[in-house]
């Protein structure tokens, strides 16, 4: 049984696969933190698949760009489970995550998280997930820069980069209400296309650090303090 695991954002969500068969997916995007959510969702997740964490045999894991606290709770969930099982993480980054979504449509997708501060995560994927370009922090306006064929843009930041985009006058398309959404499962995707066979080792897991991309709100305010000093 395969544990994927994203909290890499405000929303959160948890799938469980058995062999070939999804058995759990869900998706919360609830005012309460993700220490408070997680371990009662997996708990629950198990407890309907007449299943225990020792049936547990590897965690998939968002391992960011995103939430600075999401990532922090994610990842330490995913290391005392793993710890726990001994068993594996394998991680991919959020946005390709995200890019999941739209895969298979024989068009780019512009994957988008809103990094607040007038800046975004995002990356650039084929049809067939593989990077154009590679996940990175940007403002709206470099997006114009880009080598951009008519994408599909997904993530939470997609509806800035379409108004960004329009006005430049570069063409892309939208998805539906509803596709904005990026349940876990899609971990489980990715690890279908590309297939990891890491086994469980503590040193690695040890090291395991999130994506974050660029340094905290605090750390940043603070670096500016100490310049004016």
């Amino acid at each position: 049984m395969i544990l994927a695991l994203d909290s890499s954002q405000n929303s959160g969500s948890i799938a469980l696969k058995q062999d070939d068969k999804l058995l759990y997916s869900s998706y919360f995007d609830i005012r309460v933190t993700h220490s408070e959510t997680l371990l009662p969702t997996l708990d629950q997740a198990l407890k309907l698949c007449e299943a225990s964490p020792s049936d547990l045999e590897a965690v998939v894991l968002a391992i960011g760009p995103g939430s600075f606290t999401g990532l922090r709770i994610g990842l330490a969930t995913a290391k005392g489970i793993a710890y726990g099982r001994k068993i594996p993480i394998f991680t991919f980054d959020s946005l390709r995550m995200i890019a999941y979504q739209g895969a298979g449509n024989s068009r780019q997708i512009l994957s988008l998280i809103d990094a607040k501060m007038s800046e975004l995560y995002a990356a650039l994927y084929d049809s067939e997930m593989n990077e154009v370009l590679p996940p990175g922090l940007c403002k709206l306006s470099d997006l114009g820069s880009w080598s951009l064929l008519n994408p599909i843009l997904l993530g939470s930041a997609a509806p800035q980069a379409a108004q960004a985009l329009r006005e430049a006058g570069i063409p892309f398309s939208l998805p539906l209400p509803g596709q904005y959404l990026t349940p876990a499962v899609s971990l489980l995707g990715l690890l279908e296309l590309f297939p990891r066979t890491e086994g469980y080792d503590f040193e690695t897991l040890a090291e395991l650090e999130p994506l974050y991309l660029r340094e905290s709100t605090a750390q940043v305010k603070k670096r500016a303090s100490e310049m004016q000093l």
